[in-house]
């Protein structure tokens, strides 16, 4: 099944109503003749649609299933590593301690209060 013809059927025709006449001029316009299961017949309406699968397939993405290579997987570690000495870490552990004092006060206002 050669399926690098659907996204210019999604373009061409989408959710629309297709008729005998546009499918055998697409056929011919791009020399590749259309699967029975690519299309969904509507007895009462008489013509064809796109069947959901061929409306909702996208074509793969080459990035996702690409390995890093070890210089890559590198590259990206160090730029983690450099983005993490601009973070004001001052202004994290004073908030944290702040966090921590409030939840020791809690605690010790609810046990008292009990």
């Amino acid at each position: 099944m050669n399926k690098s013809i659907i996204p210019t059927l999604q373009m061409t025709f989408g959710d629309r109503a297709i008729s005998k006449v546009e499918i055998k001029s697409f056929e011919q316009e791009h020399g590749y003749e259309l699967e029975e299961d690519w299309l969904e017949f509507a007895e009462d309406e008489d013509c064809y649609y796109l069947t959901p699968e061929i409306l909702e397939y996208q074509k793969p993405s080459q990035e996702k299933y690409e390995a890093l290579g070890l210089g890559e997987l590198e590259d990206r570690i160090v730029d983690a590593l450099e983005q993490g000495k601009s973070i004001p870490w001052g202004r994290v552990a004073i908030a944290m301690w702040i966090f921590f004092l409030f939840i020791l006060v809690y605690t010790v206002l609810e046990t008292i209060s009990k």
